[in-house]
């Protein structure tokens, strides 16, 4: 370890922290160049192995973040903003990353992508997540369609769900009450008899809640909009020998929830019950220096929307029922070949087959209207080989290059490269540079709605980065730094002629946006340690021939902070902060044209009783911040969750 590495480590990390004169958030993990990741290149590789960027949650971190959902933990990492995670349970989370459009994060849960086919794009709700039952995530940055497919233009999250430990039997078990009458209560038992293993878990959550919409009046008694949820997890694995184990898992949920008639617009009898279940199985084998992989998935995603009679809010729709269901099923194998202890090969093929059922009516005072999408004709499917080949620890050079062959029902063929080499200068400081292209191909919505377009090609974008990660040598000090740039043609947008004002969605733009990142991690002493990450995001649509703005909602700066200390050995107090820069509203929204900056600062304090048992508080927004991530719709004010978990 040279002593240069060390000086730029400190340095860096200490400008970093020195730009905030206000209290820190435990948003990030800069990650340790030891740590292992599989989301990078699908197999086991040290972080020192690959160039790519990849960021770890571990179960700690999700420990510390137990009065927050997924999306709320999500929205302290780097490059992130998700519009709606910090409003009134069951929102829609729009989930911008480092610019790019809603639908441009592929969600993968344990190796499985997941999507929902019955929204206009195809994107999967997360909050059919409890963070309860997540033991680890990883967030891979980039453009990842060479080996993870469609939707990873900006990157990929891979949810790790908990699974059984090495006992015979563990009950876990945990319950907190809060802010807006929130009640989140879970159990759990998990175990291992000898070639078995079991995991079942369960989940329940229930809030009076908000008022979804603003009230700028202060007068008008807004309702409260309130959200139940019920999720269970259940996975059963077994071990053949010593090369071959086989598992099968189900996440089933449904949640119910109260929604506005609009921005700033009450509505006393609008619900939605949305209900999501996963299952499938895999089989894995490995043997000296080969492995292979098999796994088979269902999805099925259903929406129910009614908003009934008995009270108005615009005459436009007086009456409103929407039921959407969308299923998808995948089968996907792949393989990893060692050749020596420098080279390896990485291939797969993978096989999506997606249908929607949709249908919708809603009458007022311009007459009923109806429409419907049929399973047997609103279909797509889609093939792809890929292979990715690494080289890696050759004198300190990695490489990857790997290519990908989509085949699309509709539209054809598309291919997709990556090519990422990374140099260690030494054990502890490592430079990367990825160059790689991705895409996303039209919704069954797009493809076949009354606004559909079956001549629409998939979205195709170039993504390069580069940047460098160092640690110090003793791994109490790391930062890394990401700059990137990414094109994307043949965007896809819902266009209305002016004179005709028939609509339809069509590829026509172009998107150019670019930005940068600097995550640090700093250990204080023995008694805590001090994260920070800054992100800058901005770019151009071209659109006719003429630029324009147009990265809605989205902010151009974002600053999280997170000071966590540990005072005595049972006691941990993190004090966070979180600045959110001016964003430009959205095409559609009501009010200024540029929405202003904002901060919070929360505090989570946790205490453990004893081995089995601890206690936690997690305030949010301490300060009363009035702030509006969506104009005319509230986020919390300042709120509170007190709890305790049970480890037996």
């Amino acid at each position: 370890m040279s002593k240069t590495s060390t000086l730029l480590c400190t340095l860096a990390a200490s400008l970093l922290a020195g730009n905030s004169a206000f209290s820190q958030r435990d948003s990030i993990a800069t990650g340790r160049l030891d740590d292992v990741v599989v989301t990078a290149n699908r197999v086991s590789l040290k972080q020192s192995q690959t160039g790519k960027i990849v960021t770890v949650i571990d179960q700690k971190m999700i420990a510390n973040s137990q009065g927050r959902t997924v999306m709320e933990l999500l929205n302290t990492q780097p490059g992130f903003f998700i519009n709606g995670s910090n409003n009134t349970l069951g929102t829609n989370q729009d989930l911008y990353f480092r610019g790019a459009g809603v639908g441009s994060m592929l969600i993968v849960i344990d190796g499985t992508p997941v999507y929902d086919p019955s929204l206009s794009n195809n994107t999967f709700d997360l909050n059919n997540i409890a963070l309860d039952q997540v033991e680890r995530i990883e967030i891979l940055k980039g453009g990842q369609s060479t080996l993870w497919g469609s939707d990873a233009v900006a990157g990929v999250i891979q949810i790790f769900m908990k699974k059984g430990s090495g006992k015979k039997a563990n009950i876990n078990g945990t319950a907190a009450y809060g802010s807006y009458h929130t009640f989140r209560a879970g159990a759990g038992l998990s175990g291992r008899l000898d070639k078995f293993g079991y995991n079942v878990q369960y989940n329940f959550t229930r809030s009076e809640g908000m008022p979804a919409a603003y009230d700028s009046t202060g007068i008008k008694d807004f309702k409260k909009d309130g959200f139940e949820q019920t999720s269970v997890l259940t996975e059963l694995s077994y071990q053949f020998n010593n090369h071959l184990s086989a598992r099968a898992f189900g996440n089933f949920g449904v949640y119910r929830t109260d929604l506005p008639g609009g921005a700033f617009t009450d509505e006393k009898d609008y619900t939605a019950r949305n209900r999501n279940a996963l299952s499938g199985f895999s089989l894995h084998y490995n043997k000296h220096d080969f492995s292979w992989n098999f796994s088979a998935s269902y999805q099925k995603a259903s929406r129910f929307f009614l908003n009934d009679s008995t009270y108005v809010s615009s005459i436009y729709s007086k009456y409103y029922k929407g039921d959407y269901t969308g299923n998808s099923y995948i089968l996907e194998t792949f393989g990893d070949k060692k050749f020596s202890q420098h080279l390896r090969l990485v291939g797969g093929i993978q096989y999506i087959n997606q249908n929607t059922n949709q249908y919708f009516f809603s009458t007022g005072a311009f007459g009923p209207y109806s429409s419907a999408l049929g399973k047997d004709s609103t279909k797509i499917h889609q093939t792809a080989f890929y292979s990715s080949l690494l080289l890696t620890d050759l004198g300190g050079f990695n490489f990857e290059a790997g290519g990908r062959i989509n085949t699309h029902s509709i539209y054809g063929t598309n291919a997709t490269y990556t090519l990422n080499p990374s140099y260690n200068i030494d054990e502890n400081t490592k430079l990367f540079v990825n160059i790689s292209s991705a895409f996303k191909v039209p919704s069954l919505y797009q493809l076949y709605s009354e606004y559909g377009n079956k001549g629409l090609k998939p979205e195709r974008s170039v993504t390069y980065e580069l940047g460098v990660q160092t640690q110090s040598a003793n791994k109490k000090q790391s930062i890394r730094f990401a700059a990137f740039k990414r094109d994307t043609k043949n965007l896809i947008i819902f266009y209305t002629d002016p004179v005709s004002y028939a609509s339809q969605y069509t590829n026509r733009n172009e998107q150019h946006d670019y930005g940068f990142e600097v995550e640090s991690n700093i250990q204080l002493a023995a008694f805590g340690s001090w994260s920070n990450n800054f992100s800058f995001i901005d770019g151009q649509g071209l659109e006719g021939g003429k630029r324009a703005d147009n990265l809605y909602r989205r902010p151009k700066f974002v600053f999280n902070s997170s000071l966590s200390l540990q005072p005595v050995k049972a006691l941990t107090i993190i004090p966070s902060f979180k600045y959110v820069g001016s964003r430009l509203r959205g095409p559609y929204d009501i009010g200024p044209a540029e929405q202003p900056h904002y901060y919070t600062i929360d505090c989570y304090a946790g205490y453990t009783l004893s081995r089995e048992i601890k206690v936690f508080l997690d305030f949010h927004n301490i300060t009363d911040q009035q702030y509006f991530d969506i104009v005319g719709y509230n986020s919390k004010r300042f709120n509170m969750m007190a709890g305790i978990s049970v480890k037996l």
